[in-house]
C-alpha cells in the first residue's frame, strides 16, 4: 500500500497565498486542496492545483550550470558543476567588484513576492543585497506595488491597508480585478456584495465584478486620476463628505502660502517662533496653530477646512489658502461634462458613483496595477487616496486598515547600509523620493550604466528569479547589456529567456521542497491574525536548494554570518516572530498555523499615548496629507492636478488606445509550459471592440499584430462584449515557443510579448512607472 500525508500548508504561486492542504504520496507531491477554516483556504485557482506539474516538469533545473559558449551564443553550452564551485566563484566575483569598485557596480533583480514563490525568502534576499552594500535592485515595484504600497504615504504615511471587506457597505475595486490575481481577496468581496455590499468597478474591460456591479465606470485608459478629482469635486460640492474626519484628522485646515508653495508657519508671523507650529485659519476669522511635534492644536476650536485672505509677516502681505481650498480648486477644474469628456464616464454613471460613495457608512477600496501603469501613477494614486479620505473611512471598521495583527521584527536588512551608499542608488538623482530610496532601481537605469557607464558602470548582475527581457520593455536594450555584463548569475526553476544569458545558472526549490514563513494573510483583517511556518512537504527535486539557503551560503562566503543571525535561518525566524510571542518550534509544532490573540488596530490614528496625546498618522504633520509639501517640494504638484497632455494623442496612424491585462492561467512570464495552464489560454490574446475588429476585418481567433511606433506584438483576437470601442487589451509575459503552426512559433519566441510595443521615453516623474497600460496603437491580421 502506497504511504499517502496530508500536510496542512500555503500556496505562494501568487498574492493570495491560499491555505491548502499538501497531499503526498510515496514522497511525491500528488495535488493541494482547499483547507477549509483557514482564512484564505476555501478555493484554488487552476495555478494553485498545477503544482505537481511544476515541481516535476522534465525541465526543471536540477544542478547548477556554468556557461562554456560565447556570450551570444544560440547554445550557451551548460555544464554542471558543484554547489560549491558555483559558490565559491560568485561570491569571489562579488567580493572582487566590491573591492575594486565598489558594491554599487553589482546589481540585483528579484522576482515578485506577489506572483512568485520568493515570497518565502524576499526578507533574506533584500538582507543579502543590503548586507553587501549595493544599493541596485531591479525589483519592478515602480510599476508593480509601489504607488498602492509607497506612493499611498504620501497621503495616509502608510500603504492602502488591509481592506475590510467583511464589515463594509461599500466595495471599490479600481485598476484591480481579483478574480484573476487574488483568489481569496475576491471570495471576501463575493461575500460583502451577498451580505448587501454595494460596488463600484473602476475598469476599461467588462471584468466579472464590472458586469456585478452597481456602478460600474468603464475609464478610458490613463484617465483615472481625472475620474478621481471629478467624483471628489461632486463630493465636495454637494456637501456630501466627512467633514468631520477631514478637520480633526487631515491637514486641510492648515494654510499653504500661495508664494512658496510652502505650509505657513509661526515663524513666518513671529521673530523666533517654531518651525514645526503649523497656522489655520479658524471658523471666526482668527488664526489657530497646530503643533505638528506633539499632534494637537494648541487653540481651541475647529479650523475652517476653506479659508482664503491675505496674512502680515515681517517681509510684508502673504496670499493662503487653507491646504483643503487647494485641493477643492484643483477638483474643480473637473466637472461632470468634462470628466466625461476625457475618461469616457458617462455623466449619469458619475453622479451615481458619487452617490455611492457618499451614502456608505464605510467603503473599503483596493486599486492596484490598472492605475499604477502611466506616466501619471503617483499623482493618480494621490487622487484616488484623497477621493477615499473624503469618505472618513480609513483606518475604521469597514473601511482600509492599516498595520498588522502582531509585532513581527523586519528582517530585510534596511538598517544595514550606510547612508552614503543608498545616495548611488541609480536613477535616485532623477526621482529623489521614489523607489530608488528603497534601493529600488528601474531595469532602464541599469542597462544604461552597463552600457554607457553612467553614472558609473555595472559590471556584474545577480538574479534571484525574474525574466527581464520579457517582463520589462526594452528587450533590446537589455539583450546588448546582459552581453556585456563581465558576469551574470540566474536563480530559477527552468532556463528562461533572459537565464539563457547567464554565466551560471543555480536550481532554485519551489515552496513545496523548503520552508516557508508567513505573517498575516492579508485576504482580510481576520486573516492578518494568522502565522504559519509551511514545512518542507517533499525533498528538492535534484539538488535544487532554496533561495534562502543559497543566501545564506553566499553570506557565510562574504564574511556577513554576523548579520545573518550566525547563518541560522532558524535564527532568524525567531527574531522576526519574538515581538509577537511566538517562536519556529511552536509554529512547527502546528503546521495549519496558530491565530495570535491581538487583531489590527482600528483607527490608530485616534489612539492616545500616555500623554494623552493622540498618535496621529505617520506623516510630517501628524495628520493624513491632504497637501504634500514634501512632493511639492521635490518639484511635483502638493495635490494631484491631471493634465491630459501627458497622454499620447490619437494619430491617423495609431487610432487605437493599448492597455494590458492579466488572466487567471498565468502569473507574469510564468506557467506557460505547464500543460493543464497552457490549455486553458493556448496562445495570447488581444480583446477588443466588435467595432474595431469589423472595421479591420478580423474575426474571433484570428491571428493579428499589434503595432506602435516602438514595435510590433502578435495575438489572436478575442471579441469582448460591452468594451467600449477604441481600446485594445493585450498580454504580457509571453516567451516560451508556441505549439507546432502557431505563427510566433520557433523562430521567433518573443513575438507575442506586448512589452515589445511599449514607449519607455516618457514616466511617471516620481516612481518611474511607465505607459504598460496607456500607450497608442494600431491592429492588423497577420
Amino acid at each position: 500500500m502506497s504511504a499517502i500525508t496530508r500536510t496542512p500548508a500555503f500556496c505562494t504561486q501568487c498574492r493570495s497565498r491560499c491555505g491548502c492542504v499538501a497531499v503526498v504520496e510515496d514522497g511525491k507531491l500528488t495535488g493541494i486542496d482547499p483547507l477549509p477554516g483557514h482564512p484564505s483556504g476555501e478555493k484554488l485557482c487552476p495555478k494553485g492545483r498545477a503544482a505537481p506539474e511544476l515541481v516535476y516538469h522534465p525541465d526543471r533545473l536540477t544542478r547548477p550550470l556554468r556557461r562554456t559558449a560565447p556570450k551570444g551564443a544560440a547554445d550557451p553550452g551548460w555544464e554542471p558543476i558543484s554547489w560549491d564551485e558555483a559558490l565559491d566563484e560568485i561570491a569571489g566575483r562579488m567580493a572582487t567588484v566590491a573591492r575594486e569598485h565598489g558594491p554599487e557596480q553589482t546589481a540585483f533583480s528579484v522576482t515578485t513576492p506577489s506572483g512568485t514563490h520568493i515570497s518565502d525568502s524576499i526578507s533574506w534576499i533584500e538582507r543579502l543585497i543590503r548586507a553587501y552594500g549595493s544599493p541596485n535592485t531591479i525589483y519592478g515595484t515602480e510599476i508593480c506595488n509601489w504607488h498602492k504600497d509607497f506612493a499611498s504615504r504620501f497621503t495616509y504615511g502608510t500603504d492602502i491597508g488591509t481592506p475590510d471587506f467583511a464589515n463594509t457597505d461599500c466595495v471599490v475595486l479600481w485598476g484591480n480585478n481579483p478574480a484573476a490575481t487574488w483568489l481569496a481577496r475576491s471570495v471576501e468581496i463575493q461575500k460583502a456584495m451577498r451580505h448587501g455590499a454595494k460596488a463600484i468597478v473602476v475598469d476599461p474591460r467588462p471584468i466579472g465584478f464590472a458586469r456585478r456591479a452597481d456602478q460600474w465606470l468603464a475609464v478610458r485608459p490613463g484617465t483615472d486620476q481625472a475620474l478621481a478629482l471629478g467624483l471628489a469635486h461632486l463630493l465636495i460640492e454637494g456637501g456630501r463628505f466627512d467633514r468631520d474626519f477631514m478637520t480633526r484628522w487631515s491637514n486641510g485646515p492648515l494654510l499653504v502660502r500661495r508664494d512658496t508653495g510652502r505650509f505657513l508657519r509661526e515663524a513666518d508671523l513671529v521673530a523666533g517662533g517654531g518651525a514645526d507650529v503649523y497656522l489655520a485659519m479658524a471658523e471666526q476669522g482668527g488664526l489657530l496653530r497646530f503643533d505638528a511635534g506633539r499632534g494637537v492644536w494648541l487653540d481651541e476650536g475647529l479650523p475652517a477646512l476653506r479659508a482664503e485672505r491675505d496674512l502680515d509677516t515681517p517681509d510684508g502681505p502673504v496670499a493662503c489658502r487653507s491646504a483643503f481650498e487647494v485641493y477643492a480648486a484643483a477638483a474643480s477644474d473637473w466637472p461632470a461634462g468634462r470628466v466625461a469628456e476625457v475618461t469616457g464616464v458617462p455623466v449619469e454613471a458619475l453622479h451615481k458613483a458619487a452617490a455611492l460613495l457618499a451614502e456608505a457608512s464605510s467603503v473599503a477600496y483596493y486599486a492596484w496595477n490598472g492605475v499604477g501603469q502611466s506616466p501619471t501613477a503617483t499623482q493618480t494614486d494621490r487622487a484616488i487616496s484623497l477621493l477615499y479620505a473624503l469618505t472618513g473611512s480609513y483606518g475604521k471598521a469597514g473601511g482600509n486598515v492599516p498595520g498588522g495583527a502582531a509585532s513581527f521584527a523586519d528582517i530585510s536588512g534596511g538598517d544595514l547600509m550606510a547612508p552614503e551608499q543608498k545616495a548611488k542608488a541609480l536613477g535616485l538623482r532623477e526621482r529623489p523620493i521614489g523607489p530608488g530610496l528603497s534601493g529600488w532601481v528601474t531595469a532602464r537605469d541599469v542597462w544604461r550604466a552597463v552600457l554607457a557607464g553612467e553614472p558609473y558602470p555595472v559590471r556584474m548582475l545577480v538574479s534571484f528569479g525574474t525574466n527581464l527581457l520579457v517582463s520589462q520593455p526594452d528587450g533590446d536594450l537589455a539583450k546588448r547589456a546582459l552581453a556585456a555584463l563581465d558576469f551574470h548569475v540566474h536563480v530559477d526553476f527552468f532556463e528562461n529567456a533572459t537565464a539563457r544569458h547567464a554565466d551560471i545558472l543555480l536550481p532554485a526549490a519551489t515552496s513545496w521542497e523548503r520552508e516557508g514563513l508567513r505573517t498575516g494573510f492579508d485576504a482580510s483583517l481576520e486573516g492578518m491574525r494568522q502565522v504559519q511556518l509551511r514545512p518542507a512537504v517533499i525533498d528538492p527535486v535534484g539538488e535544487a536548494r532554496s533561495d534562502t539557503d543559497i543566501v545564506l551560503a553566499l553570506a557565510k562566503r562574504l564574511g556577513l554570518s554576523d548579520a545573518f543571525f550566525g547563518g541560522s535561518a532558524d535564527a532568524g525566524h525567531d527574531h522576526v516572530l519574538a515581538g509577537a510571542g511566538l517562536s519556529v518550534e511552536r509554529l512547527r509544532a502546528a503546521p495549519e498555523g496558530v491565530t495570535v490573540p491581538g487583531s489590527v488596530a482600528l483607527e490608530a490614528h485616534a489612539i492616545a499615548d500616555g500623554g494623552g496625546v493622540p498618535r496621529g498618522f505617520p506623516t510630517p504633520t501628524r495628520r493624513l496629507e491632504v497637501y504634500s509639501e514634501r512632493l511639492h517640494a521635490h518639484g511635483g504638484a502638493g495635490v494631484p492636478a491631471f493634465d491630459p497632455a501627458v497622454l499620447p494623442e490619437r494619430e491617423e496612424a495609431w487610432p487605437l488606445r493599448l492597455g494590458s491585462a492579466k488572466t487567471v492561467a498565468y502569473c507574469h512570464s510564468q506557467h506557460r509550459n505547464i500543460p493543464s495552464l497552457r490549455r486553458l489560454m493556448p496562445d495570447p490574446i488581444l480583446e477588443m471592440a466588435a467595432e474595431d475588429a469589423d472595421a479591420r476585418g478580423l474575426k474571433p481567433g484570428d491571428w493579428a499584430v499589434v503595432k506602435t511606433a516602438r514595435g510590433r506584438a502578435v495575438a489572436r483576437v478575442s471579441i469582448i462584449r460591452d468594451l467600449e470601442p477604441g481600446g485594445v487589451f493585450g498580454q504580457h509575459g509571453w516567451w516560451v515557443d508556441g505549439p507546432d503552426g502557431s505563427p510566433y512559433g520557433r523562430d521567433h519566441p518573443l513575438a507575442a510579448n506586448i512589452n515589445a510595443t511599449i514607449d519607455t521615453s516618457v514616466s511617471d516623474p516620481v516612481s518611474g512607472s511607465i505607459p504598460l497600460r496607456c500607450s497608442r496603437c494600431e491592429v492588423e491580421r497577420l
